[in-house]
Order: C-alpha cells, then structure tokens, then sequence
C-alpha cells in the first residue's frame, strides 16, 4: 500500500469527522433556564402538620437558595403520600419542581419520606447546573442526612424535622463549591438529553458536548495515524523479495518432457435454486421514564 493512499484516507476520514461535529455544533441546544434570582420561590412545605415554625423554616431555605443562586424545594411526606412507590415518588418530585420553577431550571428537590411506608423512600432531585454539582456526591450527601432522619415506621418528632432540613441545606452548601470541568457531562435516559456547562452556561443538548467529541476525535486521529503506519511497514516488509536466479539453472533440459491436454465440452448447463429468505422479525420494546422533557438527576435512599 502506498504512503499517497494512506495519506488520502486519513485525510478522508479527517473530513468526515469535522463535518460531524460542525453538523453538531449547529444543532439546536437548550439554555437553561437557571435561576432568576428570586429566592422567595424557594420553600418548606411540611404535609406531616409537625412542625410549627415552617416560616422560620422556609426563610432558612430562602436564605441558602440566595446564597447557592439555585431553586430550593424541601417536601415532606405525610401519611397522604404512603400510596407513592419509589418510581412514582421519583416522577412526582421531578414534575413537581418542572411546575414550579421551569424545566431546566438550576436547583434541587427534597422528599423527605415521613409517609409511614417501610421501608422510607427519601429522595433528591436535581435539575439545571444543581444535575452537575450534586450528582456525583449524592452518596456522601445521603450518608449525613439520614443521621438525623429515624428509621421506618420509627416515632417521628418535629425537631428531627428541623435538624434534617439544617443537615440538607448544610450539605448543599458544603458540595456548592465542586464546579464541573469542561469534560463532564451527565446523562438523562429518560428525557436522552445531555446536561453539561459551556462557557459558563448550563446547556441542555441531544448531544455530548463538542470538547468531548474533539477529544475522542484526537484520540481516533493518533490511532489512525499510528494503525496506518504498522500497515504499511509490515507490507512492505512482506513484498519484499530477494533478487531471483534464472529459472533455467534449475531445469535438466535432457529429462524436461512435455505433454499437451485438451478439454472439449460438448455442452454447457446452468442450474438455478431458489433461496428462501425469513424476513420475520422479532419485535423489540423500551420502557421509558416518566415525561418530562425537562433534564433531571437525582438519587434515593430507602431507611
């Protein structure tokens, strides 16, 4: 193989990727809504009828939404909610902050399971640039939570309440600071949107983002390179020869006979069978999420 068609298809293939990201890059993104900077949005909403302080409470919530510039919602469970299963708990806090505040809206939502169920079900859901913050630490985050929570079907008082919405919004601030790099991204298969910060806006896309693609394309590139080199070494290793002698010195001419063969056909056939093809086809099924078209992230905890 010759280094000029090498050359041609790395450089085909250059073209071919470029064109892909540029067809990318044009594809529409949605822009997070973000936070408009409202905090009185934010808010406690106790279904329990425990606490009796909720406005201390909320203004606490308002305080850190300020603070963090994200939405903030903390809900908590009553015996009205026992019916929810994991799954539909998971819908209702994603949908409920889409209500409130706006798909793609940066923020968070907090179901504190105080229902009765066993085992408690607590959740929480992230949206906007809160997906990216708060994703990767959801673990650590629920580890110090539920310090403060008891366990199912345990007596449940009011200042367990307060400490735990305390113990949250600690965390909250706690993990703020851990901003995503320009390689992180996060994936919602419900929705099939990609959430990543571009520029320091939180961008919602139907694509990874394009540093991420340039990155692969490189490394793609580099491998190419390297794929076409080993090829043409190793086949210009094989065809090379050694300079071949006279046949003729190999040959006793006084013990060379020759003898001439001939085929005669008299006739010439041609058969056909048909092929029988299956063109039947198994039908195949994906069960989706809820639909929401905003992106979410979130994790949960049974205690």
């Amino acid at each position: 193989m010759k280094k000029s068609v090498l050359l041609i298809i790395n450089i085909a293939l250059v073209a071919v990727m470029v064109i892909l990201l540029v067809i990318q890059s044009a594809t529409k993104t949605d822009i997070s809504e973000g936070f408009d900077g409202n905090s009185e949005n934010s808010s406690f909403l106790d279904n329990t009828g425990l606490v009796k302080n909720s406005d201390e409470i909320t203004e606490l919530v308002q305080e850190t939404a300020e603070k963090l510039e994200m939405n903030i919602f903390i809900y908590v469970a009553g015996d009205s909610d026992s019916y929810r299963s994991d799954y539909e708990t998971e819908c209702f806090a994603d949908d409920f902050f889409d209500e409130i505040y706006g798909e793609n809206a940066d923020g968070v939502f907090y179901y504190m399971d105080l229902s009765g169920r066993s085992p408690a079900y607590d959740y929480i859901s992230t949206s906007g640039k809160a997906v990216l913050i708060y994703e990767k630490n959801m673990e650590k985050m629920f580890d110090y939570i539920n310090r403060y929570l008891p366990s199912s079907q345990q007596t449940v008082y009011a200042e367990d309440i307060q400490n735990t919405v305390q113990a949250f919004l600690s965390v909250l601030k706690t993990y703020s600071n851990t901003q995503p790099n320009p390689f992180e991204y996060y994936h919602d298969k419900s929705s099939g949107k990609y959430m990543f910060m571009k520029n320091g806006e939180f961008i919602v896309s139907e694509h990874k983002p394009i540093i991420f693609n340039i990155v692969v394309l490189a490394v793609c590139l580099v491998a190419g390179l390297v794929t076409a080199v080993i090829v043409y070494f190793v086949t210009k290793y094989r065809y090379r020869f050694k300079k071949s002698q006279n046949s003729n010195v190999y040959i006793k001419h006084e013990k060379t006979i020759f003898h001439r063969s001939t085929d005669t056909f008299l006739r010439t056939y041609t058969t056909k069978h048909k092929i029988e093809t299956n063109n039947s086809s198994g039908g195949s099924r994906s069960i989706g999420g809820h639909s929401h078209s905003g992106g979410h992230g979130g994790g949960g905890r049974h205690r």
